[in-house]
């Protein structure tokens, strides 16, 4: 699972340089505009707010390195960045589903939540850190 979480730290930091270089290509990407059609969220523009976007880009940044610090701890730093994962997800997911009149859920943010939630559940059933923890229970 370590190596999984530095992968994931990894992409993360990437993630974040594409949206410093060209964040159209995740905001605009095909998948991202195949959800905004299945869903009806709108699509995200970094052009309307560049100094947000940069705000977006040091704060994904910044957790990836958490993943690869944590990824390189022990076994029990696996919780907080379940935790962390889990609560990205469920703060998008909650942003995603409140009324699309207040245009603050957007097309980037569920693939964002689903993205953290597929990662929170990979967590949870295969790291042996939450089957000991659930043994013990």
């Amino acid at each position: 699972m370590s190596k999984v979480i530095a992968v994931k730290g990894l992409a993360d930091i990437l993630t974040a340089l594409i949206l410093v270089v060209k964040p159209a290509f995740i905001y605009n990407s095909v998948p991202t505009r195949a959800v905004a059609s299945f869903t009806g969220l709108h699509l995200s523009n970094a052009e309307v707010a560049p100094g947000f976007n940069q705000a977006i880009a040091c704060m994904v940044a910044a957790v990836g390195v958490g993943h690869i610090v944590a990824s390189r701890c022990s076994p029990n730093a696996r919780v907080p960045i379940f935790a962390m994962n889990l609560t990205w997800a469920t703060l998008n997911l909650l942003t995603c589903v409140m009324p699309q009149a207040w245009g603050i859920g957007s097309a980037t943010q569920l693939m964002s939540a689903l993205n953290h939630t597929a990662f929170s559940l990979a967590m949870y059933f295969t790291d042996p850190v939450f089957r000991a923890k659930s043994k013990a229970e």
